[in-house]
């Protein structure tokens, strides 16, 4: 049986400014996420169901993964639990500008798939990895192999020859 996920997103988070006590500096916090975010739209669509998720942070130009998650039961119940929020938090206090996003990679299968959910949030933290080398992952942030010019460790420079012919094989650019 193959398994398929599909992508949703961004998403904008709610966040809002809060005042650091004793002075007039504020920071971005996330505003109260509750059930009632996971009522309103586009949030519903997701609540009930499973899979990965990538909180990104949008700048000016494009964005940037800051965590990868995953749930075998349900987005609402994992995305922003309270150490989620924590780090999203010291994450916000931290960044000189922020715009909170989340992408939804969703199962697609009506029953449980524990180990390819798994598998696909090590594939998305290491990929993330690639895109911001401070991806707040503590676990699975390296690689179990790698293959020369294709998957881990990257080189700089032009591919040899063997590796730009097996790349067009395969059709990857």
């Amino acid at each position: 049986m193959s398994v398929k996920f599909t992508i949703h997103g961004p998403i904008p988070v709610p966040t809002a400014p809060k005042k650091i006590k004793g002075g007039s500096v504020s920071i971005s916090q996330l505003k109260d996420v509750n059930a009632a975010l996971w009522r309103s739209a586009p949030f519903s669509e997701y609540a009930n169901k499973k899979g990965c998720y990538v909180f990104a942070n949008a700048v000016t130009r494009g964005s940037t993964p800051i965590y990868v998650g995953k749930t075998n039961t349900s987005f609402k119940d994992e995305c922003f639990s309270i150490r989620k929020k924590a780090m999203l938090n010291d994450f916000l206090a931290c960044a000189t500008k922020t715009g909170l996003q989340i992408y939804f990679v969703v199962l697609n299968n009506r029953k449980s798939c524990p180990e390819e959910i798994d598998s696909c949030e090590t594939l998305l933290i290491q990929k993330c990895k690639d895109a911001n080398k401070n991806l707040l992952n503590v676990r699975k942030l390296s690689t179990t192999f790698s293959i020369e010019g294709i998957h881990g460790d990257k080189k700089p420079g032009k591919p040899t020859e063997d590796v730009s012919n097996f790349k067009k094989c395969l059709n990857i650019k």
